[in-house]
């Protein structure tokens, strides 16, 4: 059973994501809104894996991903805002 966090990108948008067992069991939608910049406007989860912090792991996997890429986020999504808010060491990206 693999939950590693996986990204699919292309000049305009992407998507970080789990499966479970080939089963797509949560999903965080971005967009290219700059040269340097990414608007994360989604974050879902199935409703059985809620509440097991698979949704703050694919907020940690843009978050090194916009450092390895010298990009910032911009947490248009409730959820990903809530994550930064709590997480004074994902600040270096927004």
């Amino acid at each position: 059973m693999s939950k590693k966090v996986q990204l699919e990108n292309n000049e305009k948008e992407g998507v970080f994501y789990i499966e479970n067992n080939g089963e797509l069991v949560g999903k965080m939608i971005f967009r290219h809104t700059g040269s340097k910049q990414i608007t994360i406007d989604h974050t879902e989860v199935t409703d059985d894996e809620t509440g097991k912090g698979l949704g703050k792991e694919m907020v940690t996997e843009a978050v090194s991903y916009a450092r390895k890429e010298g990009l910032t986020i911009v947490p248009s999504c409730p959820f990903v805002a809530h994550v930064f808010d709590k997480n004074a060491n994902f600040k270096d990206v927004l």
